[in-house]
This record gives structure tokens, sequence and C-alpha cells, in this order.
């Protein structure tokens, strides 16, 4: 192991043991006081606690003080208040630990302070203070191993820069740098960002961080003023690359001009644009895994383990490891040749995986791809009528990296053209029957849309956002399919359900957020919004959780409204309950058009099943050719099949109302 990794792993273990005394201090567990040592201003730790049941035996005092200490240890909760505009979490508090007393032990009234501690040494001459403080020490959590992977990564691109480690210092400290980060491993870019975000390991952190993909004015920085950290903008991953030309020179001079630093972290060199690249102060790229690497991993999780003793990976098997696949295996409390046996299945899968890859392709992926399951990190051509896999998982076990909002995305179908005689159209809104001013609104949509293209027609004068609100049944989701498949551009379903799924406020906001950006990247493209009255009306303050749902109705109304300053997005809003929604989201410049879709009547249900029976249809309407009678007396009227359907139910339904 360098000297580089060597100092990053050293300064990541005295940061968790520097947070686990603090939170010791915050929670009543340690006393401290600022004392001048030789000129120097040094912090002094005593222990607050009761230190005459320690034994000078540091495993059983060790188990001792966690048993009835731990929770003392534990980091207090965060309480976040959303800004009353933006939605977004901008103060943030802390609450400190009760620790209430489980025994005389536990905790002690100020009075008795000077008590704790008067016995200096113990009975072998170890210091008492010291020693307590110790135990606090060894008590606290270690490094993430996902936080060790990626350090030691970062080690390898310092490395590997031909930069000493001064003048990377000098760049970070002085300058307002941009960076450009690259390395072929998968889940690289996660782990990196979650180490700037949670640890100080880079000077000045831990950082706010900003995803440039997220940002489309100036404006977007207010949400942050009351941040207390440093802020970070990142291009991340293979979505760098969507932001270009003008679009990206703009964000790059909106942070600078606020003193933000800039990093591009991708898996893909090709993903980091070269306006980032030529601009950049600092561009580190690390290699492929390799037996050494997992040898350091190693040393550094279990130091006192005998390293010639353990099977380890060769070079050509740690190419295929991913960071992602270190992370699984090296977990705490698990032995190291457990550990290992995990690393060797999962580089037997991983190459099952690139040779079955291979075999369907019949291309090879980019060598630089690390283990091959991450689609930002290897790339295949394709063609244009291949089909996926309608699997929820990759083959072998692999993960299928959904978009992270949790929307779908469907691809309109093809129409058909007029020299493919015989094939069957998509459902499309021609097609379709009694969905009277819905229907209307969409063929005038469609023939907007056509004057936009041919830059006849501004995005501003065109209708765009719709309301749909009917019972159960009605078909507000086949609508918009067949409005999909009209206009031929992609439709992204997703509903309040989905978003709500992630509980806390800022997850559900973030979801809300990232399912606009995805929307805006493909556009144009329609955003399908199901169950929207999921999202409520804004409530008085004096009720329960009215910050919450008043959050989320203004983070709604500032996303409608950004949208129409975004061309290309078409809004449809899906509702069984259209009284349940607030009225603001119903506003001009929001979902203004309101149409609701009724029950089909007995023509649209004749219409209805003419469609969708095709030319059997002829057959149940025509009467039998050996006694021809009238349509009345036969009964093979498809109106009459109808209504005596709904009679019949009409029937059923009076006879329950009767019970």
């Amino acid at each position: 192991m360098d000297k580089v990794a060597l100092l990053f792993i050293h300064r990541l273990r005295h940061l968790a043991l520097r947070e686990a005394r603090r939170i010791a201090l915050r929670n009543g567990l340690l006393e401290a006081k600022i004392v001048d040592v030789d000129g120097h201003l040094l912090c002094r730790y005593t222990p607050a606690f009761d230190t005459a049941a320690l034994t000078g035996d540091p495993v059983r005092d060790g188990a001792w003080f966690r048993r009835r200490f731990g929770a003392g240890l534990a980091a207090p909760k965060e309480k976040s208040k959303p800004g009353s505009d933006t939605g977004r979490d901008v103060v943030v508090t802390m609450d400190t630990m009760d620790l209430t007393p489980a025994s005389s032990l536990v905790a002690f009234p100020r009075k008795r302070r000077s008590a704790i501690v008067q016995g200096v040494a113990l009975g072998n001459g170890i210091d008492r203070r010291a020693y307590a403080v110790g135990l606090v020490d060894r008590a606290a959590a270690k490094p993430p191993v996902g936080h060790v992977v990626a350090a030691l990564v970062l080690a390898r691109a310092v490395r590997s820069s031909g930069r000493s480690l001064r003048e990377i210092l000098h760049t970070l400290i002085h300058l307002t740098p941009v960076l450009t980060l690259h390395a072929p491993l998968d889940g690289f870019e996660r782990e990196v960002l979650r180490l700037l975000e949670k640890s100080r390991l880079v000077p000045g952190g831990p950082f706010a961080i900003i995803d440039a993909d997220h940002m489309f004015d100036d404006n977007h920085f207010d949400a942050y003023e009351g941040e207390v950290r440093k802020r970070l903008m990142t291009f991340s991953g293979a979505g760098v690359h969507r932001v270009t030309g003008n679009a990206l020179r703009r964000r790059m001079i909106s942070a600078l001009s606020r003193d933000l630093s800039i990093l591009a972290v991708a898996e893909k060199r090709s993903d980091i644009p070269s306006l980032l690249r030529i601009s950049a102060d600092l561009s580190l790229e690390a290699g492929k895994l390799d037996q050494s690497f997992v040898i350091d991993l190693v040393k550094v999780l279990y130091p006192d383990t005998s390293i010639e003793k353990l099977w380890l990976p060769s070079d050509s098997d740690a190419r295929s490891l991913s960071i992602e696949d270190l992370v699984l295996a090296f977990r705490s409390g698990r032995h190291v040749r457990d550990a290992l046996s995990v690393v060797a299945r999962l580089i037997e899968r991983n190459r099952g995986d690139s040779n079955e890859e291979d075999g369907d392709g019949g291309q090879s992926g980019d060598t630089a791809s690390g283990s091959g399951t991450s689609s930002t990190s290897t790339e295949k051509t394709s063609k244009p009528d291949e089909k996926s896999k309608p699997s929820d998982t990759e083959s072998n076990g692999r993960w299928k990296k959904d978009k992270p909002s949790g929307a779908e995305v469907i691809q309109p179908e093809p129409l058909p053209t007029p020299a493919e005689i015989g094939r069957k159209s998509p459902v499309t809104v021609e097609t379709l029957s009694g969905y009277g001013r819905a229907k209307d609104w969409a063929l005038d949509l469609k023939a907007d849309l056509d004057d936009y293209r041919a830059s006849i027609l501004a995005w501003s004068e065109m209708s765009t956002k719709l309301l749909l609100s009917g019972p159960p049944g009605t078909g507000k989701t086949t609508f918009a399919r067949a409005l999909c498949n009209s206009l031929q551009v992609p439709l992204v379903v997703t509903s309040v359900s989905t978003w709500l799924q992630g509980g806390h406020l800022n997850d559900v906001i973030d979801k809300m957020n990232k399912t606009f950006v995805e929307a805006r990247a493909m556009a144009p493209a329609i955003l399908f919004i199901d169950e929207i009255d999921g999202i409520g009306k804004r409530q008085p303050a004096e009720r329960e959780y009215s910050d919450y749902w008043n959050a989320l109705v203004n983070k709604a109304l500032e996303l409608l409204d950004g949208a129409v300053k975004s061309e290309g997005l078409i809004i449809v809003g899906a509702t069984n309950r259209p009284n349940d929604i607030d009225d603001a989201i119903k506003r001009s410049g929001r979902l203004e058009t309101h149409i609701e879709i009724p029950k089909p009547d007995v023509p649209a249900l004749a219409e209805i099943l003419a469609h969708h029976l095709g030319d059997d249809v002829t057959a149940l309407v025509r009467a039998p050719a050996t006694d021809v009678q009238s349509e009345d007396d036969a009964g093979f009227s498809l109106r009459k099949i109808v209504a005596e359907h709904l009679k019949e139910e009409a029937e059923d339904e009076r006879k329950e109302a009767g019970r």
C-alpha cells in the first residue's frame, strides 16, 4: 500500500474517531476542556460516566461499555424544516440523545461528577481517564466499506496522475477548481459522491451536492442559501453528456461565479464532455482492479490477518470485480475467509454474464467497463427492432437499473405504413370511442404539434396540460397510451403513490424532481401522473402534518409552473376524485384543461366492441341466411346485446341494494 492510500485510510479512521468523540460529548458521555500545551490549544476529553466498574481488561470493559452506553454513540437525529417557497430542506436541527439512566452507572447529576474519576489509575497502573476515553474510541463506528474502497481508488488515481499530493491539495484549497474523475468501475460514481457528501476526507467537505442535471436556471441555487456546508456542483454518470453546448457553458459559469467547485465523475471517459476536460484544473483517472487492490483492502479491513494464508483472486479475476461487488462481499462482522468466498462466487458470476453477453450479442463490451452490470459502463450496439428482456432483473441475477424516480418509460409503437397492408395498427386516439372532449383535445394537440415542429406555432400557444377525471375503469391510462402512439413521442408514466413511497419529505420531493427531469430529458414527451389527487390540498397550519402536505402541494405547483418554461413536455394528470385536488393545481398555466370521461353509453359501447372484435363483429350481427327475420326478432343486433347486458347489470345492482 503506497503512502497516499495509507494517508487516506488513516484520515478516514481519524474522522470516524473524532466524530464518535463529538457525539459522545453531545450526548453527555464525555466532557471536554481546552488546554494550552506548549503554546498549542488542545481539546482534552474526560469521562462523564462512572469509571469505578472498569477492570483494565479491554475485552470485558468494552462489552460493559457498549452494553450500557452504546446508545450514546448513535448520531443525533436530523430534523428538517422545509422552505415555504421551494419545498426543499434548508434548515437542519440536531437533537441530542436521550440517555435516561437505566441504572446508577449510566448518568450522574453534576454535583457528583467530581467523584466519577477520583481513582486516577486502575489496579494495573493504567490512567483511568485515558482508558475510559479509549473505550469510546474502540466502540466508535468504523468507516463504511464503500468509503474505504472509494478512498483506495482515489489514492490510485492520485498516484497515476503524476502530480504530487501537495499540488493537488493546493488546487483544492486555494482555487475554485474544475475536476474530472474517471474510473471504469461499476458503482464508482455513487460511492465517490457519497464519500464527498458524508465525510471530510477531501478538504472543505462534507459537501452539499448540487446535481447539475437538475439545474435549469440560476434560481436553482436559491434553495441552498440556508445550507451550512460548502456546495459542490457535480456532473455524474451517463447523464453528463446530456448537458452540452451552451447549456453546459452557462451552468459552469453560473457555478464558478458563485465560487462553487465543479466535479465531473463518470465510469466512462467518453461520458465527460470535451468542455469539462479542457477547462479542468485537475483530471484524475483510475484503472480497473487487480490483486494488489484486494490485498490492500484486506489489510485495511482485517489488519491482524496473515495474507499468505488466504486465497486471493488473480489480476485477471480481480478485473471483473466492481466496487459494488466489494461492498457486498466485505461487510462488517463477516470473517475474511467468508468475504473472499463471496468474492470468488461473484467473479464466477461476472465471467458467466460476460460470456453470455458475448454469445448472445456477438459483440464484446467495452473492455474498460468493470463487471458489466452497469448500463453506464458498457455500451453495446443493437438493432433498432431488438427487444429487451421483459424481466425485472437482468440475466443471472444482475440488477436492472430502473429510473431513479420509479417512473416507467413507454416508447410509442410504430404506425403501419401504406405498404404494410394487413398489419394491425396500435391503439391511437383516432381509434378510441367514448372519449368525447378528451379525443378532440388530443386531435387538436396532434395538429398543433405538427405546426410546432414546422416552426409555425410557438409552444406557449399550445394547450399541453390536461386533467382527466372519471370513475375507475373509464380508460384514463388507455388514453395516455393512445396519445403516445398518435403523437409518436415517449410516455413517462408515474403516480403520486410512487412518489410517496419514499416516506420522508426529502425523498418524496426528490422523486418528484427527478420525474420531471427525466421527462424533460426525452422531450418532446408525455408525462402521465396517475392518482394526482394523492397530493391533496393545502391544509391550515393548525392541522397535523400540515407542513408535510403543504410542502408537497407547493412543490407540485413549482414543477407545473416550471414545465411551462420547458418546451416539449406534455402533462396529463389522472384522478378519480377531482374535488380533492388543490384549486391552484387546476388554475391557468398548470392543469388548466379539465375533461371528465363519463361511463360509455350504448352507442359508445357498440363502437368499442366493434373496434375490438374487428371482422368478427359481422358474424355476430348477421342474421341466419335460412331464416330472414327482422333485427329485433332475431336478437342479433349489437346495440340490443349491449342494452340487455346493461339491463341485467342494473337488475343485479337493484337486487343487491334491496338486500
